[in-house]
């Protein structure tokens, strides 16, 4: 739980940071994927069965949220981003993942540069590099 619970603590800073910049989406998004964190880490505690059952739900939940949170047309990135992550969880294809999580990057990237999250930005860039590196060291590998 120590790695997810640092993911959990900056997603919930993320959330509060989007809403002080007005990204409802991006808050609410980000308040998603702190509970899918705390479902995945129960799901592999207690061994449950079904987990693409759950990755459904969540991912409804993720729909229908942003379709009430909705702002603007700038709030379709993070719910791609959401909802392709929420996938990843439950892939065990570390290529898949790695493109998940580039493609998730994107979409952060460009929200973030909408609000005008430099933080955030940063973050992007960073998160963006280290994803394609890991694609192109893999792609050597193998």
């Amino acid at each position: 739980m120590g790695y997810q619970f640092i993911v959990i603590i900056l997603y919930l800073f993320l959330a509060i940071h989007y809403y002080l910049l007005t990204g409802i989406t991006g808050a609410v998004c980000n308040i998603i994927e702190v509970v899918s964190l705390i479902v995945l880490y129960f799901q592999d505690k207690y061994n449950f069965k079904n987990k693409s059952l759950i990755a459904v739900i969540l991912a409804l939940v993720v729909l229908i949220v942003n379709i009430l949170m909705f702002q603007n047309i700038y709030s379709i990135f993070p719910m791609i981003a959401s909802l392709i992550v929420i996938m990843s969880f439950y892939s065990d294809n570390e290529n898949v993942i790695r493109i998940i999580g580039l493609i998730a990057a994107i979409c952060w990237l460009i929200y973030a540069i909408v609000y005008k999250s430099y933080i955030s930005i940063i973050f992007g860039i960073f998160t963006i590099l280290n994803a394609g590196l890991s694609l192109l060291k893999n792609k050597k590998k193998n």
